[in-house]
């Protein structure tokens, strides 16, 4: 398990996405990802891993997807764009990596469940704009990339790099890596 003592929660608590849920209540937000931590512990390895995979895909896929909204110079064009998208929502709806040679990734029963619970937090967050789950969406995502750490993430993101480059680019799948990059950053060495 993550040891919440291996956490650097002060350089957690600067990372632009977490800033605002740490200065209303630090240790509500913090108490809240120990608690995702607990329930990521109790996980397998494999599971963990997947949970790794799923998560640098969908990582990488909003970094397109909000770089084409804001028009970025770099975005890639609307059709790729959407290719990126129809991916990485089919491979949550569906709970499974389909890779480039045809192999299917089909993820544990477990990593399934969580799966399910955070993209119910995503869809309450997100779409039907519900604050608190907002809040509790990061929380558990900020766990998550804890949880993974940086060898799982990395290897994550080789598996998409291995797989979808040539959909997301090298850009896009650094941009992922930058952004989970940040949350790693505040594991102690």
């Amino acid at each position: 398990m993550m040891n919440s003592s291996l956490i650097n929660w002060q350089k957690l608590a600067e990372i632009k996405e977490l800033k605002d849920y740490f200065n209303d209540d630090f240790q509500e937000f913090k108490n809240s990802i120990c608690h995702y931590l607990k329930i990521m512990a109790k996980m397998t390895s494999t599971s963990i891993q997947e949970i790794a995979i799923i998560r640098a895909l969908e990582v990488t896929n909003g970094c397109t997807q909000h770089s084409y909204r804001r028009n970025d110079s770099d975005s890639l064009s609307v059709e790729q764009t959407r290719e990126c998208m129809k991916l990485s929502i089919s491979s949550i709806r569906n709970q499974e990596i389909i890779l480039k040679n045809g192999d299917v990734l089909e993820f544990s029963p477990e990593t399934k469940e969580l799966m399910t619970h955070i993209r119910t937090l995503y869809m309450d967050a997100f779409k039907n704009n519900i604050a608190s789950q907002e809040k509790e969406f990061y929380a558990f995502s900020t766990a998550q990339f804890l949880a993974c750490g940086k060898e799982k993430i990395d290897y994550g993101f080789q598996v998409v790099k291995d797989n979808y480059q040539d959909l997301f680019t090298d850009t896009f799948i650094n941009k992922g890596i930058k952004y989970i990059e940040k949350y790693l950053e505040a594991i102690k060495n």
